[in-house]
């Protein structure tokens, strides 16, 4: 019974043997042909992953663009409502400037008539400099249209050199011995002239003179010696 029972069970053993082999075979085949699925779907997940990353840095590179082009957009507005804040205060300040020079030139009218170019102030102020002076001639005109006034101006000061009476033109007392100065003026403009005088001179007058182009005959006024920053009343 030993040899019967040993011979079914080597047969069984061989059976189960086969069995194993077969199932182990068809184990290897499906996980052969399911790696060639598994590289493949790897491979696809890679370039997946590469093409999200792609599309991810250009995502940033879009949003940082916008961004961008937003803070562009407010400092475009910000800087267009500034320049129309400055244009608005410019034509106010224009305009006040406009009625302000309506104004005096009104007054500068009324008082000396229209065409008028005079000198309307003159004052002498003494430099530390013992005998220099400096004479501030304003000269105005009363237009009543916005004309420009060009021409020169000079001036002479006469009074007593020792018991003599003489009159010393510019040229000899400027700092600078200069005939003449030039102006341009609208309405006003302010000629400050250093001057020198001999020891033995007594200043009593100056005697002005300021001429309109080349062709026009030259007006004078003349002044009272005052050092004192104030007026000097025209003669």
């Amino acid at each position: 019974m030993s040899e019967k029972f040993g011979k079914r069970g080597w047969f069984g053993i061989l059976v189960a043997l086969g069995v194993l082999a077969l199932a182990y075979g068809s184990f290897e085949l499906g996980r052969a042909s399911a790696g060639y699925f598994v590289v493949n779907s790897m491979l696809e997940r890679l370039d997946l992953r590469k093409r999200n990353q792609g599309l991810a840095g250009e995502n940033d590179e879009l949003r940082h663009r916008v961004a961008v082009a937003e803070v562009d957009q407010r400092v475009d507005r910000q800087a267009q409502t500034d320049a129309q804040q400055m244009m608005g205060e410019l034509q106010a300040e224009t305009a006040r400037q406009k009625q302000e020079l309506q104004f005096y030139r009104g007054l500068v009218v009324r008082q000396y008539g229209s065409g008028t170019l005079r000198v309307q102030e003159l004052s002498v102020r003494a430099e530390e400099e013992e005998r220099r002076f400096r004479v501030l001639i304003t000269l105005v005109q009363a237009a009543a249209r916005d004309t420009v006034a060009n021409g020169t101006v000079t001036f002479a000061v006469e009074g007593r050199q020792g018991k003599e009476a003489a009159t010393l033109p510019l040229a000899e007392i400027e700092i600078d011995e200069r005939k003449q100065f030039p102006f341009s003026l609208r309405f006003f403009q302010q000629i400050e002239v250093p001057i020198e005088l001999p020891l033995d001179f007594e200043p009593e007058r100056l005697h002005v003179e300021y001429q309109l182009g080349r062709n026009r005959e030259p007006s004078k006024q003349t002044f009272d010696w005052r050092v004192e920053g104030g007026d000097a009343a025209a003669l």
